[in-house]
């Protein structure tokens, strides 16, 4: 029909006829390429608007987040449209040249196949992204599961670009990769490894985003950032970016610090290590001058230590030992519903170590840094008041002060 119209607008321009084929031609061609371009003009003028609405109402509150994500993915399904209209033209276009229809047919499917691989892996993206913005606590390996899922259909349209090209069946393409399977475990054997990897980190709940672990093998010690196919990115404290292998969270250990940031308390465990010559027994006279010391007045009235006082053989590193655990309970830093103990551990060569084990109940590093320096600002400082001191070794200058 379209021929014909043609034939009888050439006859109308009074062309010789054996031009009328060439006209023909070049009117399909012209015809042709009015076509694509008009589509493809129409689709962003219509279809992509259209499409951003629908996104939009799927995410109204994340718009703005998803904005990439969006516009790439409407942006591929408008380049679905021209070869689409071009194909359902073909048999009106070209019927006198099956050569060149069948050869313009393979491109406009190949150009179909690179488009909806393009949306898939838009679509992909998009919920990812969706994903990783409405959840509080992503516990699924999204992004490893959208790489794998990309690469699968990367695969499987290269398979369909190559037997469109080729004119070959996909299967046989697919029969022929059984041969490469080798190959293939090689090439991709870290894409592999990683989803094996992100499937056991998810069952298990090992790792999250947001976790802050410790793998000292690659030098991470921060909050994990991004948990994908092949790696894991981990953000350490100097700001720097690790990057650590997925499987390495399966086949390395390391240290998962999401226990204490989910418990009441962040643990401190730091020892005063006591000069063995200074511990001695106190006498009754020395006790009545503690009791008149100011900072002990209200530790020396406690009904426990007016026991230990009673007796014989009381000694300043036992008072000194009850009157940390005082402080400690009267501390509104620290989580009383937690463990607190005193302790003494092993003796040393560097003296007697006193070491304090409780839970500051602020977990934010530099306020549980300050929590700590505070304690232990005032234990050195109250050290002298019980007769004690720090075990030091003499450094250069006081040796030489010792031997004048």
């Amino acid at each position: 029909m379209l021929n014909d119209f043609l034939i009888t607008l050439a006859q109308l321009l009074m062309l010789p006829e054996q031009w009328h084929n060439t006209f023909i031609f070049s009117c399909n061609i012209i015809i042709a390429i009015t076509v694509f371009f008009l589509s493809f003009i129409l689709g962003r003028i219509w279809i992509k608007p259209i499409l951003a609405h629908i996104l939009d109402k799927l995410d109204g509150r994340l718009t703005y987040e998803t904005e990439t994500e969006r516009r790439k993915l409407s942006s591929y399904i408008t380049h679905l449209l021209p070869p689409l209209v071009l194909q359902m033209l073909m048999p009106l276009l070209f019927t006198q040249y099956p050569q060149l229809s069948a050869g313009l047919s393979v491109l406009i499917w190949l150009y179909l196949y690179v488009f909806i691989g393009l949306v898939v892996a838009a679509v992909i993206d998009f919920i990812a992204k969706t994903y990783s913005l409405l959840a509080t606590n992503p516990t699924i390996p999204y992004q490893g599961i959208a790489q794998l899922l990309k690469l699968l259909s990367v695969m499987l349209f290269g398979i369909l670009i190559v037997s469109t090209a080729l004119n070959k069946s996909p299967t046989l393409l697919l029969s022929g990769l059984g041969a490469l399977t080798a190959v293939l475990l090689l090439v991709f054997k870290d894409a592999i490894l990683g989803f094996v990897a992100s499937i056991q980190i998810a069952v298990n709940n090992m790792v999250n985003v947001g976790d802050w672990i410790e793998m000292p093998k690659y030098g991470a010690d921060g909050d994990v950032v991004e948990i994908a196919l092949t790696t894991v990115k981990i953000r350490n404290w100097d700001k720097t970016i690790t990057t650590v292998p997925t499987y390495a969270l399966i086949s390395d250990s390391f240290k998962n610090w999401r226990g204490m940031q989910q418990s009441g308390g962040r643990r401190i465990k730091r020892a005063i290590n006591i000069d063995i010559n200074t511990i001695r027994f106190i006498n009754a006279e020395e006790l009545e001058k503690l009791g008149q010391q100011q900072q002990l007045k209200d530790f020396f009235q406690l009904p426990d230590i007016k026991t230990l006082l009673h007796s014989n053989d009381v000694t300043n590193i036992a008072l000194f030992r009850h009157y940390v655990r005082w402080r400690l309970t009267l501390n509104k830093n620290i989580n009383q519903e937690m463990t607190l103990i005193v302790r003494q551990l092993q003796p040393t060569e560097v003296g007697l170590p006193v070491e304090i084990y409780c839970f500051s109940a602020d977990k934010q590093w530099a306020n549980y840094e300050g929590i700590q320096a505070d304690i232990f600002d005032r234990l050195f400082a109250i050290l002298p008041v019980f007769d004690l001191a720090v075990f030091q070794r003499i450094s250069s200058r006081q040796e030489m002060v010792v031997r004048h």
